[in-house]
């Protein structure tokens, strides 16, 4: 066993910073936050995308985990042995056992005698075959799971923090995770620090919540911000540290404090990034959004409390990632007048060359432009993108998709041309989020010098109930109304989860929200988002913290490894909902941008 740090681990907090919030973040990101001071190094790597990258890797005969993590770990090494920082990361991804002996074999070539442990036992691909289809319901659409075995890329549940306490109990200094939630990176680290139990709820949930706010990295500090035209221009943003306290609020501050922006606002885009309902599932807690408060803690520092858990359920997530075929895309410019008509003609062309097209089971033709015909030559300019998806992969190659579109290159529209070259197809995989037991999970942490043991899940009363809040009548607001873009006034930030989009918006007052909660219905947000007319739109009501999330099932298909959506990851929907121009009361508008 090793100490925990601080000498009153019960007023003193724990600061843990996050260098990466993907695969391919900054690499001078873990020397920005030594130079600031903390205490742990978190790193995110696993979006549900990178889990089939890997998987891609590992066929090609590359390595199965986040080999980026070396660049970034190579130079600063030493400096992390030096102040006793402590890292917890994700970048083990398929093969977090290649991915510690790695990290070793660097440890002995800087000479530095560091502790890393590694955790395994989130692929469950062995016990598939085990599993009934019914019992691996899709979470979005309820369909019982029905594909051949040897289709299935990976299948990983997602870990909890027990694991990582254990890990860190034992002594280590870099513990290297497979698929755990993202949050579970900073919960075990504060997990450890103050000897929670897991039975600790509350502070369990706040400690999700400040894993959640900074997993992103930048996202949270300036990044993605809807609001950043009222600020001086935010560079690129510093990377986030939480320190988080024995009752589980948290502060945020930036590891760079002149640079980026980090304000309750920023913290509200970050907290509904990527959520569905106000109860957050963990494995270790569920955590209950509507009850969060952020407020202002001085000096660019924001404080996130109040959260209340729950004990989790008996369940933790499983993601399936199968093999679902190929797609291609090529893209041609359209210049000057007559656009509309360009396009019927061009698309008369196409669908004679494509004669691979009956094979196709998605195709989209998605029109980007003109910003002003009437304008300079690059606003005159619109991009058709074409895109189409097959099980065959012939049926889009370059032969009979790219390279047929292309011998229409001077018999066809006035000033046609090709961005890019002909390219060959990809393939594609179906994302699907389903439930598993726990039971039938079994993490077991591997370390450096030591037996490897198995940490069972704790031993708790899965049973989760909760009181929704009561349900406050809408407001009557009678003066005039006025036409403003949406966005003017309230924030918005959007994402995937599979095949879901989501898109948080959220108000600066109490009087705005009570307004946009009685305006901004699911059908009415089916009327500024046409797109999504036809698809399934719940709503969530966040009121601590003064938002609505809307859940727009099916929105990328199967999700960003397979859609043939323009944005394959609805990170422009938010943007997009806020360019809408909505009526507001006229003494809400006459505040001003807020």
């Amino acid at each position: 066993m090793v100490e925990r740090a601080g000498s009153d681990p019960t007023t003193r907090g724990v600061r843990v910073g996050n260098f990466s919030g993907f695969y391919g973040d900054r690499l001078d990101s873990i020397d920005e936050l030594l130079t600031a001071g903390v205490d742990y190094l978190t790193g995110d790597y696993l979006a549900e995308l990178t889990m089939l990258i890997l998987r891609k890797n590992q066929k090609a005969g590359r390595p199965g985990y986040a080999a980026g993590f070396l660049g970034q770990l190579r130079p600063v090494l030493a400096r992390i042995a030096a102040s006793k920082t402590k890292v917890v990361c994700n970048a083990g991804g398929l093969d977090p056992l290649g991915c510690a002996e790695a990290v070793r074999e660097l440890c002995r070539e800087q000479g530095l005698s560091l502790n890393v442990t590694a955790i395994s036992g989130d692929d469950v691909l062995p016990q598939l075959s085990a599993l009934q289809p019914e019992l691996l319901r899709n979470l979005d659409t309820g369909e019982a799971l029905v594909v051949a075995p040897e289709r299935v890329l990976t299948t990983n549940a997602y870990l909890g923090a027990w694991p990582i306490v254990e890990a860190l109990e034992r002594g280590a200094d870099i513990v290297i995770c497979p698929r755990v939630t993202d949050a579970s990176l900073v919960i075990g680290p504060a997990a450890f620090h103050f000897g929670w139990k897991a039975t600790d709820f509350d502070r369990l949930a706040g400690a999700l919540w400040a894993g959640h706010a900074i997993e992103c990295g930048g996202q949270v500090t300036g990044g993605n911000y809807s609001f950043f035209s009222e600020h001086e221009p935010l560079g690129i943003p510093p990377m986030p540290i939480a320190e988080i306290f024995d009752d589980g609020s948290a502060v945020l501050t930036k590891s760079v404090a002149d640079q980026g922006c980090l304000t309750v606002d920023t913290v509200k885009a970050q907290l509904l990034y990527e959520v569905g309902g106000p109860l957050y599932h963990n494995p270790d807690v569920v955590g209950d959004l509507r009850t969060v408060q952020v407020s202002d803690a001085g000096d660019g520092a924001v404080r996130i409390s109040r959260a209340v858990g729950y004990a989790p359920t008996s369940t933790a997530k499983l993601s399936i990632c199968y093999d679902s075929g190929y797609r291609n895309s090529f893209t041609i410019g359209l210049t000057g007048s007559h656009i509309p008509e360009k396009i019927a003609w061009l698309r008369h062309q196409v669908d004679q060359v494509l004669t691979g097209a009956d094979r196709f089971d998605g195709y989209r033709w998605t029109v980007i432009g003109p910003a002003d015909s009437g304008g300079s030559l690059a606003e005159a300019t619109a991009w058709v993108v074409i895109t189409a998806r097959s099980p065959d992969a012939d049926a889009v190659g370059r032969r009979a998709f790219s390279g047929a579109i292309t011998q229409l290159g001077i018999s066809s529209i006035p000033g046609c041309y090709f961005v890019g070259s002909p390219s060959s197809e990809k393939s594609t995989a179906v994302q699907w989020p389903c439930l598993i037991e726990k039971s039938r999970v079994v993490a077991r942490v591997h370390p450096q010098d030591a037996e490897p043991f198995d940490v069972a899940w704790p031993e708790l009363a899965y049973e989760l109930t909760v009181e929704d809040p009561p349900d406050d009548p809408p407001p009557a607001f009678e003066d005039e109304l006025v036409q403003v873009e949406l966005g003017r006034y309230f924030g918005t930030r959007s994402g995937d989860k599979a095949g879901l989009a989501n898109v948080g918006v959220w108000a600066r007052d109490p009087e705005s929200y009570a307004w946009i909660r009685s305006y901004l219905t699911p059908s009415r947000f089916k009327q500024l988002v046409a797109e999504a007319a036809a698809l399934p739109v719940q709503r969530y009501e966040l009121p601590g913290i003064l938002g609505l999330n809307f859940v727009v099932n099916g929105f990328l298909e199967d999700g960003t490894a397979s859609s043939i959506a323009i944005d394959t990851q609805a990170k422009g929907l938010g943007e997009y909902l806020g360019s809408r121009v909505i009526e507001l009361p006229a003494h809400l508008a006459s505040r001003g941008d807020i």
